[in-house]
């Protein structure tokens, strides 16, 4: 079989490398593949590392007509049999380039934000001709096959995001002092790109009620993280001099090494990055009952409270920060999980399994 895979690729390897790692598994198991996006030299620079054959395409526009002939050509050119979309921009072009051939397609898709009364969704995720929605959690697939009718139900297909905690083993951990970060503090980490559904201002608020006598830290990592008002929420924490805004960072892995604790306070999320990251690397986690992250952990290796509630998100926080061995083994479990049910070689075979069912092999 003859597979095109299609990714952003603009955006830093770490957060496209299970896409990546998908691709990288699915050529170890026989398929010919073909990554296409728009890479900068970093991702690149894995590719070739991986030995994954590459090409750089990419729309310039929502509906771009020189990327349609590109992409009908190359469709014919590698003879593709079925087409993998992660990308959505580059899904509304490349499905028109699509119509008239023998090419089946896929699209992967990760949150609660779909809906059938949207009309730019049959551009994208629900257009006629995608023959399967791959939904990276439960939550996620019941969310989508709801937005389908009658037969359309069954393009829906479950195929969790898996991870490999081996990917990070050769990142060294941060030295927080460097951040002004005492070596006797417990940490506490979350990441994310602040938007009203990541819920950070609760994360924030949780430092108002915390019930420990430790030296308790808070990191918060993400684009647009240093705003006002989230300055105006760290001023009047009990703890204000020991949170730290840090904005954006490249070097996030290396500091999820280095915390004690990671927590994510969202409305929503359909798996979680993040999470999954943290978890790969030991880490126990508190998080929000916010959907399908809560698929990521059990009682043994992380706490799950309700949403918008900081009072119980502190109260968590504060129990495995009073408790050294429970955040120890909360966080090996945490890694074990990600090794035995959320790994990356699960990934790569129920996708291998969905191609050969639309390709009748």
């Amino acid at each position: 079989m003859n597979i095109l895979f299609v990714i952003k690729g603009n955006e830093p390897y770490v957060s496209q490398q299970a896409q990546i790692e998908l691709v990288a598994g699915l050529q170890r198991k026989g398929v010919s593949i073909l990554l296409a996006g728009n890479f900068s030299s970093e991702v690149e620079a894995f590719l070739r590392a991986l030995k994954i054959n590459f090409t750089k395409i990419f729309p310039k526009k929502k509906i771009d007509r020189k990327y349609i002939k590109d992409f009908k050509e190359l469709i014919h050119k590698q003879q593709i049999d079925l087409v993998h979309f992660v990308d959505g921009k580059s899904a509304r072009s490349g499905l028109i380039a699509i119509k008239n051939t023998p090419a089946k397609s896929v699209i992967y898709f990760g949150s609660g934000s779909l809906h059938w009364y949207d009309p730019s969704s049959y551009l994208t995720y629900l257009h006629p001709s995608i023959d399967a929605i791959i939904c990276n959690s439960n939550f996620v697939y019941k969310h989508v096959r709801n937005q389908l009718f009658g037969k359309q139900k069954d393009r829906a297909v479950q195929i969790y995001k898996g991870y490999n905690p081996s990917w990070f083993d050769n990142i060294p951990p941060k030295d927080l002092a460097e951040l002004g970060i005492p070596k006797d503090a417990i940490t506490v980490c979350l990441v994310g790109n602040h938007r009203k559904i990541k819920g950070t201002k609760y994360f924030l608020q949780s430092s108002y009620h915390l019930e420990s006598k430790k030296n308790i830290h808070y990191l918060l990592i993400g684009e647009n993280t240093g705003n006002s008002f989230f300055q105006n929420i760290r001023k009047n924490s009990p703890i204000a001099e020991k949170i730290h805004i840090l904005g954006h960072r490249t070097d996030v892995i290396s500091i999820l090494k280095s915390v004690n604790i990671y927590s994510q306070t969202s409305l929503e999320e359909g798996f979680g990055r993040a999470i999954s990251e943290a978890m790969s690397v030991g880490k126990p986690i508190v998080m929000t009952n916010a959907g399908g992250c809560t698929e990521l952990i059990d009682e043994n290796s992380g706490i799950i409270t309700p949403i918008k509630n900081p009072k119980a998100i502190g109260k968590a926080i504060s129990s495995l920060v009073n408790n050294d061995e429970l955040r120890k083994q909360m966080g090996e479990n945490a890694k074990n999980r990600i090794e035995n049910v959320y790994h990356i070689n699960e990934t790569v075979n129920d996708t291998l399994k969905l191609y050969k069912r639309l390709l009748n092999e």
